[in-house]
């Protein structure tokens, strides 16, 4: 059974890269920001009501991204320590009461492996060492909860599950212990079947993911397997939107949270659509991408197969790789 169903609705976080959203977005505006942002302000634009925050007042809901992207992408490596990040983290959960928080987790695009010179395995190993380093360093910055979620990295279906199997052999329970398992490494491709592929795979294990960087066409095609997902996507869009608003302070939308909250609106409807086609037949059934035809091939049982179909070819088999 999967963790996703239709009486769950996809949590969604909506990305921004201004601090000051914490303070003037709607309070039901769940927020996702990085801390290469937030590092910056000696004094955080906290959410109105905080300090003086108390049961039955609605709470901002926030997630920390951890800029790993943006280091990996200039330095090719970490420049933050693990030890200065949760001393971050520490400061910010304190000022807001953070849900959760990315780790210093090592991306697997192609051209992101051209730039480190290792391989998707070592960016694994690195993100699931980073990930208990954290979890292990987090009791000496707070007596909170760690806010900290594991991240799954890797390029093909069998490349997460090899990530699964990593933090498996560390005694990471990631089904049963994290209300949160991110999937890295997706954002640039998600339009292609292998995508929802992968979505699908590991959410057949029963895990909580949260989906990075979801743009609408990814929605459509996964999101019935997200309990959570973030975007900046309506920034991109905005640069080359002009004004709608009305203001006369602004030439695009890029910064506009009026826009932001607009495209918002239309993730969340396109997300519930994706919640209600749960009990339907998934159409990526009909064209397996390779790892997921060897992997029926390895699973099915061979007398299931033969009684379905008794003298009679498999068509599936015309669109499944060798």
């Amino acid at each position: 059974m999967l963790i996703c169903d239709d009486t769950r609705d996809l949590h969604f976080y909506l990305g921004t890269h201004r601090a000051s959203w914490l303070t003037t977005a709607p309070i039901d505006v769940s927020l996702f920001i990085s801390h290469r942002v937030l590092r910056t302000y000696k004094r955080l634009p906290a959410p109105p009501y905080w300090p003086f925050w108390r049961p039955g007042i609605p709470r901002r809901h926030v997630a920390i991204d951890s800029g790993a992207f943006t280091e990996l992408s200039m330095f090719h490596e970490f420049v933050t320590t693990p030890e200065e990040y949760l001393a971050a983290l520490a400061r910010y959960d304190e000022a807001m009461e953070l849900d959760w928080c990315a780790p210093q987790d090592w991306m697997c695009e192609p051209w992101m492996l051209a730039k480190t010179g290792l391989t998707v395995a070592e960016h694994q190993r690195r993100t699931v060492a980073n990930f208990l380093r954290l979890v292990a360093l987090w009791p000496e910055f707070s007596d909170a909860d760690c806010p900290v979620m594991p991240v799954l990295q890797g390029w093909s279906v069998d490349d997460y599950l090899a990530c699964v199997s990593l933090y498996e052999e560390h005694g990471v329970r990631l089904a049963e212990d994290y209300e949160i398992v991110g999937v890295g490494s997706v954002c640039r491709r998600q339009a292609t079947a292998e995508i929802g592929d992968i979505f699908r795979t590991l959410a057949e294990l029963d895990l909580p993911l949260h989906g990075f960087g979801v743009k609408l066409a990814g929605l459509r095609r996964y999101g019935r397997y997200l309990v959570t997902a973030d975007s900046m996507a309506w920034s991109y869009a905005g640069r080359r939107t002009p004004t709608q608003c009305g203001s006369t302070r602004h030439k695009s939308e890029a910064n506009c949270q009026v826009f932001a909250l607009n495209w918002r609106a239309r993730v969340e409807a396109v997300a519930a659509e994706a919640k209600r086609e749960i009990g339907q037949p998934d159409q990526l059934d009909l064209f397996p991408t390779p790892a997921r035809a060897a992997q029926q091939r390895a699973t099915r049982p061979i007398k299931q197969v033969a009684a379905a179909c008794p003298g009679r070819d498999d068509q599936l088999d015309l669109f499944a790789a060798a």
